[in-house]
């Protein structure tokens, strides 16, 4: 697949990277893959923990 520079630069790629592609919708993104999957995935689902006491969670899931 040939990707125009402009667009290369916009998404800071070069020729050669490998990509990810998204399909949501009816809308396909195109991501640079990341060479370190834990990083990209760091925080991913932080929003269900917000509000939560996680030690209280823990203790109470330890406990059952």
């Amino acid at each position: 697949m040939v990707i125009p520079k402009k667009t290369r630069d916009v998404l800071g790629i070069k020729a050669g990277d490998k990509l990810i592609f998204d399909y949501r919708d009816g809308v396909v993104a195109l991501l640079a893959r990341p060479t370190d999957f834990v990083e990209f995935m760091r925080g991913l689902g932080c929003e269900v923990w917000k509000g939560v006491d996680v030690a209280k969670y823990l203790k109470g899931e330890r406990e059952t």
